[in-house]
C-alpha cells in the first residue's frame, strides 16, 4: 500500500493527517473520543476492505493517503458505536 521503504512512517503520518482532522489538538471537524489507536484501527479496517475487494468494496483503493483516504477511514471510525453521537453532529457557527 505505502510506495517509500518507510511503510512506518507513512502510516503514522497518515495517522497524523487523520488526527488533524478529527483529533482533540483543535481539529476542523472533532469527533469526542477520538484517539490516534481508533484510527490505527480504522486504517487496517480499510485496508482489509481494500484488499478484500469484493462488490461491497469494489471500488475502494488506496489514493496514497488523499482525502478520499482520510474521509473512508473517518467514516469507518464512525461506524463504532462509541462514537455514534459524533455521525449527525453539525458544526455551530456563532
Amino acid at each position: 500500500m505505502f510506495t517509500s521503504n518507510r511503510p512506518v512512517k507513512e502510516l503514522n503520518d497518515f495517522v497524523d493527517y487523520v488526527w488533524s482532522f478529527y483529533g482533540s489538538d483543535d481539529p476542523l471537524y472533532p469527533i469526542q473520543g477520538l484517539q490516534k489507536k481508533d484510527i490505527y484501527n480504522a486504517f487496517f479496517i480499510y485496508k482489509e476492505r481494500i484488499l478484500k475487494g469484493d462488490i461491497e468494496y469494489a471500488h475502494y483503493s488506496w489514493g496514497d493517503g488523499d482525502s478520499l483516504d482520510r474521509e473512508r477511514v473517518r467514516d469507518i471510525i464512525l461506524e463504532n458505536p462509541k462514537f455514534e453521537s459524533n455521525r449527525f453532529a453539525l458544526p455551530e457557527f456563532n
